[in-house]
């Protein structure tokens, strides 16, 4: 058999050269980025940093809680209670209001006036001073709104108002204020 194509003797193999210039000319040689050589890599990205919002969120809760805490040490223990002044005012022969009391001309209650007395007992932290003493003021309310000349209807809170009287008394003087409610 003869062979048409005649081989070639072998040659050793050389390597190319570099096509760019080694590393050890670098002092700090650029990193390879996805094979491009020479290329230096971008810098990571910036993170936002979240410690600002945080800082700001533990102020401001701090703030509510030293608030709100200051406003209950307050209620609970400086400012005194409403229904303990009222107590003290009516110990001392005073209105509830602790203003003096005045006898005569105008007895009757007005809507504002039965209001805020009512809410001096309703803003009291002692249950029993908030419980008799706003019944008792609704019921001076009621007979105070009855026509004159109509006592009937008074008697029959007479009852009630006895037991509110004397709750009143009692709770008052269960926190240390004597209080005659007589006239």
């Amino acid at each position: 058999m003869t062979d048409h194509h005649p081989q070639q003797p072998a040659q050793p193999y050389t390597p190319a050269p570099p096509a760019y210039p080694a590393p050890q000319q670098w002092p700090n040689p650029p990193v390879d980025t996805h094979g491009h050589p020479g290329q230096v890599a971008p810098p990571p990205p910036v993170k936002s940093s979240r410690t600002p919002l945080i800082v700001a969120g533990a102020a401001f809760i701090t703030v509510l809680v030293l608030g709100v805490g200051g406003w209950a040490v307050y209620d609970r223990f400086i400012k005194e209670d409403s229904g303990i002044a009222a107590c003290k005012a009516m110990a001392a022969a005073k209105n509830i209001d602790g203003s003096p009391k005045t006898s005569g001309e105008d007895d009757k209650l007005t809507e504002a006036e039965y209001r805020e007395a009512r809410k001096i007992f309703e803003d009291s932290r002692y249950e029993k001073i908030r419980e008799h003493g706003t019944a008792l003021m609704d019921i001076a309310w009621q007979v105070d709104q009855m026509p004159d000349g109509e006592n009937g209807g008074a008697l029959a809170l007479l009852g009630p108002m006895g037991t509110h009287v004397s709750g009143l008394q009692t709770a008052c003087a269960d926190e240390g204020y004597i209080v005659k409610l007589d006239g």
